[in-house]
């Protein structure tokens, strides 16, 4: 599937340059490049949370997530205890995610990881 996307983005690179002239689309175009291949190495995890006791506990994991580099989406959820969280996986993985949480004084603990996912993926996974 990278390979087809790849294409496509060559394919997109090489139309676009025909439309506005290669100097002034090349930088726009491998902008665009670079953005559907990190899309497609996002990885979405969904963590079971300890030691949130209310909505400003969930405030602040969320507040550590978005310090991560890497992480594309994030939702922490109080009540519940979950974090759901979409990532570059070039970027960064799930021990430094769960890392960043740690380090906020809750633990955290993987319970239900997937591919390319979104958030609405990981929530519907939970509820199951």
């Amino acid at each position: 599937m990278k390979k087809l996307i790849l294409i496509s983005s060559v394919a997109l690179f090489f139309i676009g340059s025909q439309l506005c002239g290669l100097d002034n689309c090349s930088q726009v175009n491998a902008q665009t490049l670079e953005t559907v291949l990190t899309k497609n190495e996002s990885k979405t995890v969904t963590l079971k949370i300890t030691g949130m006791t209310c909505a400003g506990c969930a405030n602040h994991v969320s507040k550590a997530l978005e310090k991560v580099d890497g992480i594309l989406e994030e939702e922490v959820k109080f009540p519940g205890d979950i974090a759901i969280i979409k990532y570059d996986s070039d970027k960064t993985n799930e021990k430094d995610i769960i890392a960043a949480i740690e380090k906020t004084g809750y633990m955290a603990e993987v319970i239900i990881e997937s591919g390319e996912a979104s958030i609405e993926e990981g929530k519907k996974a939970f509820q199951k």
